[in-house]
């Protein structure tokens, strides 16, 4: 089973329950920093996927998406009495797509912060391939450090340099020399962004409440929230200024105040 770790609802009375799926070269620790603010309005369960933190999945078998969906399944099902929210980030978000589109339970609503529904051009699907696997060998062969030091260095985290402290860029920095570099690689060779179906064309078939939430600097992630938004039958996109790709970390504030107005929208609906 997954590794997840439960928090209670700071409210008498509670039916939902908020879960929080990280992000590639992360683990539940990000979301240390929330907890008290998001159980709030909702009992908070953090999960660690496949390949980091502390989890122990079965390394003899294929991770794909219909592995992580079972796992997430196993874990949920415990909690199935609430009225569930996910949310996933990046490579979380990834997950908790496919799980809300293929999974056993049904979702009062879902979070997708800088995710994506997969890669629609089979040409380029391929191409995220190699370099999943090119990225997974660097982790193997080179180890976590070296892996750590390039990985920061993308365009996709530079915001981070400016909009978080020194404290949290260490605090962070030293969470992702904590993970496992074959734990890692595995998971880039099983569910890599290129190793995600392109779920483009079932976006349509999802009725739930969705929440988009993307940094303004993120302009990748911004145009394919709009791109979803315009799929998706029941979904509000949020492009969070002063924000990068990491959301949460960039600007823990107004994430907070987004999750909350969102679990509370949905239960006035009720």
């Amino acid at each position: 089973m997954l590794n997840y770790n439960f928090y209670d609802s700071q409210k008498t009375e509670n039916h939902n329950l908020l879960v929080l799926l990280h992000g590639f070269i992360s683990d539940a620790t990000s979301f240390s920093s929330h907890i008290d603010k998001l159980t709030e309005a909702a009992a908070v369960v953090t999960i660690e996927l496949p390949g980091h933190g502390q989890d122990n999945s079965d390394r003899t078998k294929q991770w794909d998406f219909d592995f992580i969906c079972d796992a997430l399944d196993n874990v949920l099902v415990q909690f199935k009495a609430y009225d569930i929210y996910l949310h996933g980030y990046s490579m979380g978000g990834r997950a908790a797509l496919y799980y809300a589109l293929h999974g056993q339970l049904d979702l009062a609503g879902l979070v997708l912060e800088s995710a994506s529904p997969g890669i629609a051009d089979e040409t380029a699907q391929k191409e995220r391939q190699q370099v999943d696997e090119a990225r997974a060998k660097v982790l193997e062969i080179a180890g976590i450090e070296v892996f750590v030091n390039d990985w920061e260095k993308l365009p996709l985290f530079a915001s981070q340099a400016e909009m978080m402290t020194k404290e949290q860029r260490q605090k962070h920095r030293a969470m992702r020399l904590a993970q496992d570099p074959k734990g890692l690689a595995k998971a880039l060779r099983d569910y890599g962004t290129g190793h995600m179906p392109n779920l483009w064309p079932e976006l349509a078939q999802l009725q739930l409440p969705v929440s988009l939430i993307v940094g303004e600097y993120d302009e990748k992630f911004v145009e394919l929230a709009h791109k979803m938004h315009q799929q998706l039958p029941n979904s509000e996109v949020h492009v969070v200024e002063g924000a990068g790709h990491t959301v949460h970390v960039e600007e823990p504030t107004q994430f907070d105040i987004l999750i909350l107005g969102f679990l509370n929208k949905e239960e006035q609906n009720d």
